[in-house]
């Protein structure tokens, strides 16, 4: 059997295997607790495999053992379904184990970190990441905004995910957490990683980047919120959103500068390193004044 063939009916046999997972996915997804973002992810990372598969010539060189990582993934979503663990649970060696697959049949490679990670942003875990990380991030964007508040003179300190400012009290809410501004981000630099074929170091210094920048702009977003619902500036009701989408686009662009720095810099690199190794370049010739062309 050809490789291509091959492939195919290793993906098919899994997909088909994990039909509970499939079942649990789409419940999560059209439940109103969770949005729907999880589907632009599965999308997202369906187009790098048939990119790949489209722009390649020839079959990619497998690394030894090429089904290893998939059968041990498989093995641990057996193991979590047998162990009676929940859908969420099951369902994450359950889509790396097809993400590994994909891996290996689409670029060649036993893990492909952006196809991974948008395998995992794919599943429809909004509540559970907005339970889970939101308290955590609220703490820290009401640390860092308490901070930047007190460089500008103000007196306010923080009470758990509270801003206390002379008695008044202004609330972190779960909106304000920065959950989905960090979903966003990290889908944006693992597609952006991918289209630009990162190595997985430089990817993480990226993801690192998108973390922070996340962070901080979370901070400058409390912070900012903090003048109005303090009363101290007095603005519509609709500059609370629009404060938010203000600091979500510049986040988007720092990320996006950030990565095509990145990108450029590796080039720059590989450039440098066409030099050292002797690589014919292109002769430029000069023309004198008055010659023929």
């Amino acid at each position: 059997m050809n490789p291509p063939l091959a492939f195919k009916w290793h993906i098919s046999a899994l997909l088909l295997s994990l039909w509970p997972v499939w079942r649990w996915y789409v419940a999560g997804t059209l439940d109103g607790s969770n949005d729907g973002w999880g589907l632009l992810a599965a999308a997202t990372a369906m187009l790098l495999c048939w990119r790949a598969r489209r722009g390649s010539h020839r079959p990619h060189a497998l690394p030894a053992w090429p089904l290893l990582l998939p059968t041990l993934l498989l093995l641990a979503y057996l193991l979590a379904t047998l162990a009676g663990l929940s859908p969420a649970l099951r369902a994450i060696p359950a889509v790396l184990a097809l993400a590994a697959l994909a891996s290996i049949g689409c670029f060649g490679r036993r893990i492909h970190l952006p196809l991974f990670a948008l395998s995992l942003l794919a599943l429809p875990l909004t509540a559970s990441l907005q339970f889970y990380l939101g308290y955590p991030l609220r703490v820290l964007a009401g640390s860092m905004s308490v901070a930047l508040l007190q460089l500008n003179g103000i007196a306010v300190v923080r009470e758990g995910t509270l801003l206390n400012w002379s008695g008044q009290l202004i609330s972190i809410d779960a909106p304000c957490s920065g959950v989905k501004m960090l979903w966003a981000a990290m889908y944006l630099t693992y597609t952006l990683t991918a289209l630009h074929g990162f190595a997985p170091l430089k990817s993480m210094a990226a993801i690192a980047l998108a973390v922070c920048t996340v962070v901080l702009a979370n901070a400058i977003r409390a912070a900012a919120l903090f003048y109005t619902e303090s009363g101290i500036v007095h603005l519509p009701p609709w500059a609370h959103g629009a404060i938010g989408m203000i600091m979500f686009v510049a986040t988007a662009s720092v990320i996006v500068s950030a990565i095509q720095r990145l990108n450029h810099s590796a080039q720059h690199d590989a450039e440098k390193n066409g030099h050292a190794n002797g690589l014919p370049q292109p002769q430029h010739i000069h023309m004198a004044k008055g010659a023929p062309t």
